[in-house]
């Protein structure tokens, strides 16, 4: 899922990130954080950039959230495209809403 790293940049590669309705709640919801600077998204190749200043995500606040995404990208690799696979994602993301 990750495809590169490092501080200040993060890009994404899944078949789920061409969903655009969830790619799209999930970036209203990281677009709150003063963190991200910018994201960038291609539907085509189901790749995400995020691009954020790291001096404004301390270790601490991250180590909380690894559980989170842990299971975020394990349902994400489980995605089939069904409405019910659909809902646990979307569920998951409402659920980011309260961690940010």
């Amino acid at each position: 899922m990750i495809t590169s790293f490092f501080p200040g940049r993060v890009r994404l590669r899944a078949p789920i990130f061409k969903e655009s309705d969830l790619v799209e709640k999930a970036r209203a919801i990281l677009s709150k954080s003063e963190a991200v600077k910018k994201i960038e998204t291609n539907p085509v190749t189901g790749s995400v950039l995020i691009e954020y200043s790291p001096a404004k995500v301390p270790m601490e606040k991250l180590l909380p959230m690894q559980d989170f995404f842990t299971n975020l990208a394990c349902e994400a690799r489980r995605f089939d495209g069904s409405a019910e696979s659909h809902r646990k994602i979307s569920d998951m993301l409402s659920a980011l809403e309260g961690i940010f």
